[in-house]
């Protein structure tokens, strides 16, 4: 065991190396939106998230056209974003009943289904990215997923994936709870993220499952919450230029930003 939380124990395999929790979680669980997703403003999904988007978009989708899947969409936001860029189909799947209805009647997204991708009717090879946005790390198991995932993309298709990096959240969780305990935003979720990737983790994995080709971008962080001191915005860009420039620095081998995963399905 490396860390515990809320009683839970976060275990690192003796073989692979790979860290997990323990937690005994619903492997469809659906529940995370509630029954009914309010009219709030939702400043985290609608506008926090924006910078990230926006370097993504510019990275990966600017003069292109073609039809991308996000998978675990949520409320549509970034689907949203996708569909006024006008050269792009977007697509999602949710598990959440409530987080449907609101893609559908507050961000008019038609091309969204309630399920399961493993157990959605799509056409095979038919998508040319597919995008997984803090989803990878609440799916229990992750292999099927991702199988399908390879089938529906393109020969030469992208699949992105953005996920924590456990190279930095246990360390800082780690240092948070020796300052006297756990805080949410610098803990390890154990109830919620059943998986604690690392760079050479998440390869294993893509590989096992036919991705070809992984490799790590860095995308700009999440805006501070309303009422953040502010000092909290310019911290969060200095570390991000400071882990950016690390990275560049060390070919790659030192990643202590979150996970931005590129594989490609062969073509």
């Amino acid at each position: 065991m490396v860390f515990r939380e809320d009683g839970i124990g976060i275990l690192r395999c003796r073989d692979c190396r790979h860290v997990f929790s323990s937690h005994a979680a619903d492997p469809h669980f659906d529940g995370f939106w509630g029954e009914q997703v309010g009219d709030d403003d939702h400043f985290y999904w609608r506008t926090a998230r924006n910078p990230m988007y926006d370097d993504f978009t510019r990275m990966f989708l600017a003069g292109r056209s073609g039809r991308l899947l996000d998978m675990g969409c949520g409320l549509g936001f970034f689907l949203a974003r996708i569909a006024r860029l006008g050269t792009w189909e977007p697509y999602g799947c949710e598990i959440s009943p409530a987080a449907v209805r609101y893609a559908r009647e507050k961000n008019g997204l038609s091309n969204i289904v309630c399920s399961r991708l493993q157990d959605v009717e799509l056409p095979q090879s038919a998508f040319d990215v597919i995008t997984m946005w803090d989803v990878l790390d609440h799916v229990l198991s992750p292999d099927p997923l991702l199988q399908r995932c390879h089938a529906l993309l393109r020969p030469g298709g992208m699949c992105f994936i953005r996920t924590p990096n456990v190279g930095i959240q246990l360390p800082r969780a780690r240092f948070n709870k020796l300052l006297g305990g756990i805080q949410p935003a610098v803990g390890l979720h154990a109830r919620e993220h059943l998986h604690h990737y690392s760079t050479s983790a998440i390869r294993r994995l893509l590989q096992r499952n036919g991705f070809t080709g992984v490799s790590f971008a860095h995308l700009r962080p999440v805006r501070a919450e309303h009422g953040a001191s502010r000092f909290q915005q310019p911290a969060k860009h200095a570390w991000f230029e400071a882990v950016r420039a690390l990275a560049v620095l060390t070919g790659g081998h030192v990643n202590l930003d979150n996970l931005f995963v590129l594989a490609r399905k062969q073509g």
